[in-house]
């Protein structure tokens, strides 16, 4: 499997776990359950995962490169053996 695969199923398995954590948000608040410890609980949690997930999605586009201006140093060709002044 090459590099650049396992970097798309990576991100799809962060949206995949961002969009279940919305759609519990919603869910919250559509039940109403958002009022009682329970709600409140779910809330914080969902909350946490879709931070860390969109963390770890944000942390892998900036690896890959495709967010612009950042990305992958590149080793350059320019460094070369240079010879003693003396000699």
């Amino acid at each position: 499997m090459t590099k650049q695969m396992e970097g798309l199923e990576l991100v799809a398995m962060c949206a995949v776990v961002i969009l279940l954590a919305a759609a519990g948000l919603a869910a919250a608040f559509l039940t109403g359950l958002v009022t009682s410890v329970d709600g409140l609980l779910l809330l914080m949690i969902c909350l946490m995962m879709g931070g860390l997930f969109t963390l770890m999605l944000l942390l892998t586009a900036r690896d890959e490169g495709w967010l612009p201006g950042s990305g992958k140093k590149e080793k350059s060709s320019a460094v070369s053996a240079k010879t003693p002044a003396g000699k």
